[in-house]
């Protein structure tokens, strides 16, 4: 009996010894926290703004804005393994001088562009002239007499450059130019030539109604250029003021005098008749013995944008001893000025 009674108070005390000490509460949920909403680069107060991308394959960008609040920081791109810096610096801003100068060269541009009379289109008539000066050809030339209202001059005036002698009313001009010239034959004659000379068979049948000798060629002028318009440049206080500023060339006078040298890169002789009741059309290309360079005396006179010119070939129209001694006149105006 006493030894069952020892037994049930030893387990009694293990039961209480085996309580934990204190009782387990109920832990509440806990509370989300507020999102931070993102600073933007301007509230950084005068710090970088600096952001990483870690790309797909491991490797990472950092990038390190420029801080506006500090004056010129510079702009910098990390990566794995360089740091890529950019400097910016501010434009230095014109002065008001340097502005004054620059308006000044682009008026001095304008007027020597209005009061130039080399670049547009020229269109004119030929002639060949003999050793005396004469249209009418000697007998060993006459297979070159030209019909001088089909024989047609024409060129392509399209780069022009006049530099200034301190004003508009005096410059000298250069260019470039594309030429064509054209001498109509007014015999029928078949152009034919060799090793010695050139030379002219006459042709009964067929009749030519065509029947020109043309060559192609680039021209250069030199000329001295004369304008009676006064066309002063503006002041600077003009400039400032804002008016309104231009230049007219109404009531010009102009003259350019001086020589206009040509090269011919190509020389065509073009028949055209009918036969068996069609139209038929021969090309030959030769030199023919034309002389492929040309230098002429050259005027050009105008009122306005009117323009006339005349060219007196100083060389003559065949090589030496190749084909009658002939000198090539031209005269003409300008259809259009470029102007």
């Amino acid at each position: 009996m006493r030894t069952l009674l020892l037994t049930l108070g030893l387990l009694a005390t293990f039961a209480v010894f085996a309580q934990p000490d204190t009782l387990a509460m109920p832990v509440p949920p806990a509370v989300p926290e507020a999102p931070v909403p993102p600073v933007p680069p301007a509230a950084t107060q005068g710090r970088s703004v600096v952001s990483v991308q870690v790309n797909s394959d491991g490797t990472s960008v950092q990038v390190q804005e420029e801080d506006t609040t500090k004056g010129k920081e510079p702009f910098t791109i990390t990566t794995k393994r360089k740091v890529i810096t950019i400097l910016t610096e501010d434009r230095e801003q014109p002065s008001d001088s340097a502005k004054m100068a620059e308006r000044m060269k682009e008026l001095r541009t304008e007027r020597r562009n209005v009061f130039t009379y080399w670049s547009g289109l020229d269109l004119g008539v030929n002639t060949l002239l003999g050793p005396d000066g004469n249209a009418d050809l000697d007998k060993d030339a006459e297979f070159m007499e030209i019909d001088n209202g089909r024989s047609r001059f024409f060129t392509i005036n399209f780069m022009e450059q006049k530099i200034e002698f301190g004003s508009s009313n005096v410059g000298l001009l250069t260019g470039l130019g594309w030429e064509f010239v054209n001498y109509h034959l007014k015999n029928n004659v078949q152009l034919q030539y060799n090793a010695d000379s050139v030379y002219g068979v006459v042709i009964d049948s067929p009749e030519y109604s065509k029947n020109k000798l043309r060559q192609t060629g680039f021209r250069v002028p030199l000329m001295i250029e004369f304008n009676t318009k006064r066309a002063p440049l503006p002041t600077e206080e003009q400039l400032r003021a804002k008016k309104g500023f231009s230049y007219d060339r109404k009531g010009n006078f102009h003259v350019a005098l001086g020589v206009v040298g040509s090269w011919y890169y190509e020389t065509m002789y073009k028949q055209k008749y009918r036969k068996d009741g069609e139209d038929q059309k021969d090309r030959y290309s030769g030199d023919y013995h034309l002389l492929p360079v040309r230098a002429a005396l050259s005027a050009r006179i105008g009122y306005g944008a009117l323009n006339l010119f005349g060219e007196y070939s100083l060389t003559p129209l065949f090589k030496d001893g190749k084909g009658p001694v002939l000198t090539p006149f031209n005269v003409g105006l300008t259809l259009v000025g470029f102007n």
